[in-house]
């Protein structure tokens, strides 16, 4: 089963209260597709960046490589990523999220991303699907980065799956807020 596939059991908040500064990000309540999108687009962003960090031995690679302007400093878009990672490592462990891996092996760059993004999204959308989509937009990056391959490519497209596929689910959803009731997975 997909991460997330199961029940509420066991939701742990992973922020805090966002107070009117998430209004201003539109993160409280209904949020219109363009806003989801371009906070996205940052969550995305980072979620890669913070993943090249933690890779030993990688060139340092910039939020503008990825496409963005500008880093996500904003508190609502850090607590977001936060739970985002929270997530993606309380799920990193599981064993489907390999045989994707064993899937990407081999193939170029965007048509492993799509196939992976076809299998992971193929009968419903939840949090943890978004959290291996964004793992796996990394892996991505990361393989383009070890064959001088363009990052921002990779990301435009993630970006535009993101668009036609993942928002209007994400805005029928109250907005990104709502991934930070997202269950974790037990240890």
């Amino acid at each position: 089963m997909w991460p997330g596939g199961g029940g509420r059991h066991g939701v742990r908040i992973l922020g805090t209260e966002l107070g009117g500064v998430g209004k201003r990000w539109g993160l409280v309540g209904a949020e219109s597709l363009s806003c989801i999108l371009r906070i996205g687009g940052a969550l995305l962003r980072g979620f890669i960046l913070t993943l090249f960090q933690q890779s030993p031995g990688t060139r340092p690679v910039t939020f503008q490589e990825l496409g963005g302007e500008i880093t996500p400093t904003e508190p609502p878009v850090t607590s977001l990523l936060e739970g985002l990672l929270q997530v993606w490592r309380s799920m990193s462990q599981n064993s489907e999220i390999d045989s994707l891996v064993d899937m990407m092996s081999g193939q170029p760059p965007l048509k492993a991303l799509a196939q992976v993004a076809e299998e992971v999204f193929a009968d419903s959308i939840n949090w943890g699907r978004v959290v291996v989509f964004f793992y796996f937009t990394y892996r991505v990056t990361f393989q383009a980065l070890s064959s001088s391959g363009c990052l921002r490519a990779v990301v435009d497209w993630a970006l535009e799956f993101l668009r036609e596929r993942i928002t209007g689910w994400i805005q029928q959803q109250g907005g990104w807020d709502s991934a930070l009731t997202y269950p974790l997975a037990s240890d």
